[in-house]
């Protein structure tokens, strides 16, 4: 099936007994697990700057709810918990994009960036979860409806903390890499 609700839906395809001649094979043999690291970071980044993207705009209808909804005699923005949650939007967003900028730029040295792409998976995808959360809470129950696509940012990015891989193995390789270069200092 085909996701389409949002951009860069997946597909789920099942291959059973699938031989491919040799003559036809792309690469060589056995290489397919590290042909496929090469793309990881890249498709990592990509998710990274199109769910930004999709919690910018869901950001700035959040923002223009508080600014035109009053409640208690004045606009939502200038009650504290919904004008501090829309700070904390305004900050994750600039830290999800720096993140972005600094793994893109190690990735156009050449490396394979995985480190950078693991961190910057982890830290974006955990941030964007908690934007789009705070724009539904700005929003009340507007916020859950299909009148704005907020609810569809909301309900959508949860997933892409699994897309290439969840939170907790990032986190898991990165913990194994930190002990690896505690093992090779003490060499």
């Amino acid at each position: 099936t085909i996701d389409s609700s949002m951009p860069g839906g997946h597909a789920t395809l099942t291959i059973d007994n699938l031989r491919v001649p040799a003559d036809q094979m792309l690469g060589q043999a056995g290489e397919g697990f590290r042909y496929a690291q090469v793309r990881l970071s890249p498709a990592r980044l990509s998710h990274c700057m199109r769910w930004l993207g999709c919690c910018i705009r869901a950001h700035e209808i959040a923002t223009d709810y508080a600014n035109r909804r009053e409640a208690f005699g004045k606009p939502l923005i200038e009650h504290e918990g919904v004008g501090f949650m829309l700070a904390e939007n305004m900050i994750d967003l600039k830290q999800a994009e720096l993140m972005i900028d600094w793994c893109a730029g190690v990735l156009d040295t050449g490396s394979l960036g995985t480190v950078e792409s693991s961190m910057g998976k982890v830290a974006v995808s955990e941030a964007l979860m908690s934007i789009a959360d705070r724009c539904v809470q700005v929003m009340g129950g507007t916020g859950v409806t299909d009148r704005t696509i907020v609810e569809q940012v909301f309900r959508e990015v949860r997933a892409f903390r699994i897309y290439d891989g969840p939170t907790e193995v990032h986190k898991w390789s990165l913990a194994k890499k930190i002990k690896r270069d505690w093992k090779a200092g003490l060499a």
